[in-house]
């Protein structure tokens, strides 16, 4: 044991040091909740563009129904406009659903 010491000399910490570690833990769960918000909607974006580049057609969930059988939905490539023309007959469609619902909460 020569030359080692029974006591080490405790300093107080530096406190920007200090704060810096306690903010770690906010900092990096912000850090981390932008990045797994942003990288899924960034690489469904970069998948629709890499398909329109090839295509120039997007994928859309649309619904089909057959004869007897339940409502089915499919991914189907299809123009822009139809897209969007899909898009908002669905839209309308939410919103009377949403309407119907709140008449029966209001009697």
């Amino acid at each position: 044991m020569a030359g080692k010491t029974g006591w080490k000399r405790i300093s107080a910490p530096d406190f920007p040091s200090f704060m810096d570690e306690i903010m770690a833990v906010p900092r990096n769960f912000a850090f981390g909740l932008i990045a797994g918000l942003a990288v899924p909607v960034a690489t469904i974006a970069g998948v629709v563009a890499g398909i329109y580049l090839f295509t120039k057609k997007v994928p859309f969930i649309t619904e089909i129904r057959e004869e007897g059988e339940e409502r089915q939905l499919i991914l189907k490539l299809v123009e822009p406009e139809e897209a969007r023309s899909i898009f908002q007959r669905g839209r309308e469609a939410a919103e009377a659903f949403g309407d119907e619902i709140r008449a029966e909460f209001e009697e």
